[in-house]
């Protein structure tokens, strides 16, 4: 089996795409023409729980204790991916190494992009997982993400939990694209909310699969778990996903709190 990520032909490639597209330097983070989010403005409702700080403190203080670079746990309720995540100053490093410090090949751990801030702020955050496939009988890592490329998965397994040491973020499918590996889709940075928008809208538009309940907008927050696809190794699976923000949350959990529960599968 070869390698299922190559990065440093992958960023090189992209890379150049991005200067011949636009001017601008791309830098780590993102923020709108003033420097700051604009999703930020409407008025947060939502108040992290005791209950969840002390969870969390917990679940992170073991973590932490097995890999120092962890920055978040990711899970989707209904499905086998639960995962912990991981950020280091490259792409390479966690595509062979383990969670626990070990070396193997197809497995390695679940990682976020070196150039997005920890905390979920982007307004684009890539976490990057091999989809071990039916080659192998363990479905741990981003395996089951191809599985949206299926509406029926996609419609019964919609949401995505992200827990941080400070909080948990909620996320909801919005669309899955099957791309090449040096798509030129792959940003970190955008200029403003159109900007961010017209970059949705565009990736949407060759969707393989949809959640039109979503709707776009550039002030909104997106997840992308991208992995590649068993039938081709340079081709992508990017699962969309919009970050339920402070002002919807509790509606949000009043209405889905059972579909939200962690279920261990490791």
């Amino acid at each position: 089996m070869k390698k299922v990520f190559n990065f440093k032909k992958l960023f090189s490639i992209l890379l150049l795409a991005i200067a011949l597209v636009t001017s601008a330097v791309f830098v780590a983070g993102c923020s709108d023409d003033k420097g700051t989010s604009s999703s930020t403005s409407s008025k947060a409702t939502y108040t992290v729980s005791k209950e969840e700080k002390d969870y969390l403190s917990k679940r992170f203080s073991e973590l932490s204790k097995t890999n120092n670079e962890t920055v978040a746990y990711v899970y989707a309720p209904g499905t086998q991916l639960d995962e912990p995540v991981v950020q280091t100053n490259d792409n390479e490093t966690y595509l062979d190494k383990t969670f626990e410090g070990g070396h193997v090949p197809y497995l390695g751990t679940v990682f976020m992009d070196m150039d997005n801030k920890k905390d979920f702020h982007d307004r684009l955050t890539w976490l990057f997982g091999h989809a071990r496939g039916s080659k192998v009988g363990d479905h741990r890592m981003f395996n089951d993400v191809n599985y949206y490329d299926k509406q029926e998965y996609m419609d019964k397994h919609k949401f995505v939990v992200i827990e941080t040491p400070e909080r948990k973020y909620y996320y909801e499918a919005a669309f899955l694209t099957i791309v090449p590996e040096t798509t030129s889709f792959y940003r970190l940075d955008f200029e403003n909310d159109e900007d961010f928008l017209s970059q949705l809208t565009n990736v949407k538009k060759d969707a393989a699969t949809k959640n039109d309940s979503v709707q776009l907008k550039g002030n909104d927050k997106y997840l992308v778990l991208s992995t590649c696809r068993e039938e081709d190794e340079t081709i992508r699976s990017n699962l969309y996903l919009r970050q339920i923000p402070d002002n919807e949350m509790n509606d949000f959990l009043a209405k889905h709190k059972d579909e939200l529960k962690y279920v261990a599968t490791r």
